[in-house]
């Protein structure tokens, strides 16, 4: 009974999915098949060409890994070496933890568990601060586009380069209230789902 409809792969896809499937599973033989068949009718310019795009979206998803990784070890120093100024300052201890695993399964390929740095990115999607409550987490930077209002809205454009993690309540009652979007953590939640989508 073949429970995987190979059609559906590219041929980088048929490629790696032969290196991770044994002859003696029920789906070989479909595999192969799907796979002769195909590089029967690719040239192999075509075959060239369609594993460097695959590999290509590999990479940035390595890159990415990296990132979170680095991330996590730049918030562990904060937390270590900066001022302990409230319990509040262990609220980046599971944001720490998330961002190191998300970062390891992303550079090691473990597809099934990529949702942790699609989870990871989407904490940063949206930072804001409405009156006495702040949120705002971010990697090692972001792209964000924001607006800002107390008495009159503006429109904000941000590049940061720093990792942050702010979950917290303030006694300004005069503090801007602002909500933002991080472009940048947008682009690689797309970068994620698309590798995830062709590795089903």
């Amino acid at each position: 009974m073949i429970k995987v409809d190979y059609a559906q792969y590219t041929l980088a896809e048929l490629e790696e999915a032969k290196l991770q499937t044994t002859p003696d599973s029920q789906n070989y033989p479909a595999l192969m098949a799907e796979l002769s068949a195909r590089q029967a009718k690719t040239s192999p310019c075509e075959q060239q060409q369609e594993n460097s795009v695959f590999n290509s979206a590999e990479m940035r998803v390595k890159l990415i890994g990296y990132m979170q990784l680095l991330a996590a070890l730049v918030m562990t120093v904060g937390l270590i070496v900066g001022p302990f100024v409230s319990w509040w300052s262990l609220i980046s201890l599971p944001f720490i933890i998330l961002s190191a695993a998300a970062g390891y399964t992303a550079i090691s390929e473990q597809v099934r568990w990529y949702w942790l740095s699609i989870l990871n990115q989407g904490l940063q999607v949206v930072s804001f601060s409405f009156g006495v409550f702040n949120y705002k987490y971010t990697g090692l930077g972001g792209i964000k586009i924001g607006l800002t209002w107390l008495t009159e809205f503006k429109l904000s454009f941000a590049i940061l380069a720093s990792s942050t993690v702010r979950v917290t309540g303030h006694a300004d009652t005069l503090a801007e209230n602002a909500v933002h979007i991080d472009v940048l953590a947008l682009v690689f939640i797309l970068v994620l789902l698309t590798l995830k989508k062709r590795h089903r």
